[in-house]
C-alpha cells in the first residue's frame, strides 16, 4: 500500500510540475480531469493505509498477537475490521483508489488520442 501511495504521489507531482509541457500535447480539460482523479486516488491511498493500520492495531488489542492457526474470521477482522462501518470504510477507500487510477489513466489516454 505504501508503494502505491508513493507511486500515485509521484505521478501527481510529475503532472503538476510538468503541467505546461503536458498541456502542449494534451488538452487542458483532460489534464485537469486527470489531476482531480489522481487527487482522489491519493486520498483513497491514505484512507486505505490508515484504515488497515488502525484495524490491525485494534485487532492486536482485541485478539492478541497473530498466531499461525487462527480462524478465518479473526484473520478477516484483523485486516478489514470487526464492525460493518470499518469494513465499509475499507471498501470505499479501495474503490476511491481504484477509480482514481482508472479515470486518471483514461483521461490521459483520451487526451493523447484526441488531436
Amino acid at each position: 500500500m505504501r508503494i502505491l501511495s508513493v507511486l500515485s504521489l509521484l505521478i501527481l507531482g510529475g503532472m503538476l510540475i510538468f503541467r505546461t509541457n503536458l498541456e502542449q500535447t494534451i488538452d487542458e480539460y483532460y489534464i485537469k480531469s486527470a489531476t482531480v482523479s489522481l487527487w482522489i486516488c491519493v486520498i483513497g491511498c491514505g484512507l486505505t493505509y490508515y484504515n488497515l493500520a488502525s484495524n490491525y492495531k485494534k485487532s492486536i488489542k482485541i485478539f492478541g498477537m497473530e498466531e499461525y492457526n487462527e480462524p478465518e474470521s479473526v484473520k478477516r477482522a484483523r485486516l478489514f475490521g470487526s464492525t460493518k462501518f470499518e469494513y465499509l470504510s475499507i471498501i470505499i477507500s479501495i474503490c476511491m483508489l481504484a477509480f482514481g487510477l482508472w479515470f486518471a489513466a483514461l483521461f490521459i489516454f483520451m487526451g493523447l488520442l484526441n488531436p
